[in-house]
């Protein structure tokens, strides 16, 4: 029996082939990556890649759908991956346990990207990257009971044309944020992934939306005075890089720093080891950055220097 039957009545055994020869990657799986993967692999892609740099932590599970409490600990990226396989075993899933940044930027390289990120400087940098490499990408964000999505496509307005002023957002750690609108801001951001790979008729505006008073708009964008469009890519390049990040929907910090991670592995007793990386009470290490778990940057740079300065 063909298990998209039904979905192939509604949009045409050809464009289920595309979607059978399509690629997508995702940058974060929280509560918008979860559901987007999951969404995505019942829909019949060919390949899938996951890219997130944390564990499960119990406070996940109130908006992150592939997780159990029984997960709590384990990293994201491969739990995911096991539970995608058992929805769907036909797709090629391939999980990366790091941060995205301007080194590794080029692991994204797909049909189209789906933005579950955390914080605006990989936006930012998942917008360079696209807008050179001219790949269709997708923003989804969620703050309290409202959300956003927005296609960047190439020869249209890019993400730093619109949202240049980021002290109008605030984030879900601040804020709060409902798993009901999480699960809105995926299931649109998947619809308009399949509108990308099958069709050329995707929404242009900037979609937002708010399940406070159920209000819906689609907001007119252009192209503005942009340096990312004029060829300048400042977060690409690695000019732009901020020393320490504070990320959305955790108490969590990044803080860049080279580590020599086997050398460290010694020095630390109780470590959970993840091979490229490791885990140390509430530090995370990489190559190139460790992933703090603190209440204020003031505590990050401590726990930081504490451990590893």
């Amino acid at each position: 029996m063909n298990r998209y039957v039904r979905q192939e009545i509604f949009i045409g055994k050809n464009s289920q082939k595309k979607l059978e020869n399509s690629k997508v990657c995702i940058v974060g799986v929280g509560a918008l990556g979860t559901l987007s993967a999951s969404l995505l692999v019942r829909a019949g892609i060919k390949e899938l890649v996951l890219i997130d740099r944390d564990y499960i932590e119990l406070d996940n599970l109130q908006r992150q759908h592939l997780f159990t409490e029984k997960d709590v600990g384990k990293l994201k990226v491969e739990v995911a991956k096991a539970r995608l396989n058992e929805i769907n075993s036909d797709i090629k899933i391939t999980s990366i346990f790091d941060n995205l940044d301007h080194t590794n930027i080029d692991l994204i390289k797909s049909s189209v990207v789906l933005d579950c990120t955390d914080n605006f400087e990989t936006r930012f940098l998942i917008n360079d990257y696209c807008s050179l490499n001219k790949i269709h990408w997708i923003h989804a964000s969620a703050v309290r009971s409202k959300g956003y999505v927005l296609n960047v496509f190439p020869g249209g307005p890019c993400f730093n044309c619109v949202f240049a002023n980021l002290n109008a957002f605030g984030n879900c750690e601040s804020l709060g944020v409902l798993s009901s609108i999480t699960s809105l801001i995926s299931s649109v951001q998947v619809s308009e992934c399949l509108k990308v790979l099958i069709s050329d008729k995707f929404e242009k505006s900037l979609m937002s939306f708010d399940l406070s008073d159920n209000q819906f708009d689609k907001i007119k964008i252009g192209k503005g005075d942009c340096s990312v469009c004029s060829g300048n890519y400042e977060y690409l390049s690695g000019n732009k890089v901020s020393k320490i990040i504070n990320l959305c929907g955790r108490k969590s910090y990044i803080v860049y720093s080279k580590n020599k991670i086997n050398d460290l592995k010694k020095l630390f007793k109780g470590i959970v080891d993840y091979g490229s990386a490791f885990r140390y009470k509430e530090i995370t290490v990489f190559r190139d950055k460790v992933l703090i778990k603190a209440d204020s940057k003031k505590k990050a740079l401590s726990l930081f220097n504490k451990y590893l300065g």
